[in-house]
């Protein structure tokens, strides 16, 4: 029953700092919303950094199972890299309160390097970064791919992958995926034209 009334007070918590952000969000009003009282919300968490500390470490746990989840014995190289903005784009369409709550709340808290956002957003570039060298590298060995330099399009792949996220969180609603565009706009830039 209490694991039931924590998880209830995280999932409030992720709704309500997505929609009106951690600094608008008391804990008063994240219990009366969980159905619980103030006090049993303290009982659990020390206050609303905590609940927010707990609630990102638990989507970047999903998200680094979710990278780790993805095929690696594909036919090309091409298509991983097609997985991972496929990922990205289906996180956006499918969890968008996760990702609202870290674009909405941790720009304002990457100034200090102790804080959890900043820790949990440099672990995420870096895997991004070291998965798109290794398929690139590899690509460019087979023959496959033609990604030179290697270094600049691993940011440029990770600033669309960033851009698209923040278009589908943060803009209006709207039918687009942007799945189709973004794999092709990629396919046309690394795969070696024959």
């Amino acid at each position: 029953m209490a694991k039931n009334k924590k998880h209830k007070i995280l999932s409030t918590a992720t709704q309500l700092f997505a929609t009106q952000g951690f600094d608008n969000t008391t804990t008063l009003q994240i219990a009366k919303e969980a159905g619980v009282t103030e006090p049993l919300l303290y009982y659990h968490f020390q206050g609303k950094e905590e609940i927010f500390t707990e609630i990102i470490r638990a989507i970047f746990q999903d998200y680094e199972k979710m990278l780790e989840d993805l095929p690696r014995n594909t036919e090309t190289e091409f298509e991983k890299i097609s997985n991972l903005i496929r990922l990205h784009i289906h996180m956006a369409e499918n969890r968008p309160n996760e990702g609202r709550l870290i674009l909405a709340n941790c720009p304002s808290k990457l100034k200090s390097e102790s804080h959890t956002c900043q820790k949990i957003i440099t672990r995420q570039q870096e895997i991004i970064v070291e998965y798109l060298r290794e398929c690139m590298e590899k690509g460019n060995a087979s023959g496959e791919l033609d990604a030179h330099p290697v270094d600049h399009l691993m940011i440029i792949i990770l600033c669309l992958i960033n851009g698209i996220l923040r278009k589908k969180l943060l803009g209006k609603k709207e039918e687009i995926s942007y799945e189709y565009t973004a794999i092709e706009f990629c396919r046309k830039a690394l795969v070696k034209q024959s």
